[in-house]
């Protein structure tokens, strides 16, 4: 992971520096914004490889910024929420704005090199509380129709979208059913046009939200 640059935005300077102390041990780039505007000035000028954002900052919202990285003229793809906001409305709004991951600021700051690392390699992190969360009141709205929505994936999709939910990334589901790369990856592309959704993270919570998983 060397050469990766990594944007952290974040309004408490203690939360930054205990961020860019992980990261730096990680042998990662770092670079910090104390809001919105910052950010955004520098997500236009560089180029990240991803960014860690709070949802809350002085001049506005990190959903607007990860909004912002769907931009063509914005480089930056990737983007990991790290707050203290773990209710529904604010999960539910990040995964939908295109956040990658999701991390609650309470969570052993240790786990966040796991947290990078699993970015890095094509896997969605979310904090274990949210995972719970996303299992059990999300599942209790889709139990209506379960049944149905189950014939929407074939049974070899059914299996890489469990897999993708364990937190597999491609190159492991592909060594564990014995496939290439490649051809997982086209599985997790119809995953997504039939779930019609764009990331791994909200491949989960639809699936969750559906009754599929």
């Amino acid at each position: 992971m060397t050469n990766q640059h990594v944007l952290i935005i974040d309004d408490e300077p203690d939360i930054r520096e205990l961020l860019e102390i992980t990261l730096i041990r990680m042998g990662l780039n770092t670079h910090s914004a104390d809001s919105v505007t910052q950010a955004k000035e520098l997500l236009t000028e560089q180029h990240f490889d991803l960014c860690l954002t709070d949802m809350n900052l002085p001049d506005g919202n990190g959903i607007d910024l990860i909004h912002m990285l769907k931009l063509s003229a914005v480089k930056t793809k990737l983007a990991i929420v790290i707050t203290v906001f773990g209710d529904a409305e604010h999960v539910v709004t990040a995964l939908k704005a295109g956040a990658s991951g999701y991390i609650l600021k309470d969570d052993d700051f240790m786990g966040i090199n796991n947290a990078i690392t699993c970015m890095v390699n094509g896997g969605s992190p979310i904090s274990p509380t949210i995972a719970r969360y996303l299992l059990t009141e999300l599942s209790m709205s889709s139990e209506q129709g379960k049944d149905d929505e189950q014939h929407v994936l074939s049974p070899r999709e059914h299996e890489i979208l469990i897999l993708v939910s364990k937190g597999y990334t491609s190159k492991e589901i592909g060594e564990i059913l014995e496939l290439s790369f490649h051809t997982i990856n086209g599985y997790v592309k119809n995953l997504y046009k039939k779930l019609s959704v764009n990331s791994r993270t909200e491949a989960i919570y639809e699936a969750t939200r559906q009754g599929i998983i």
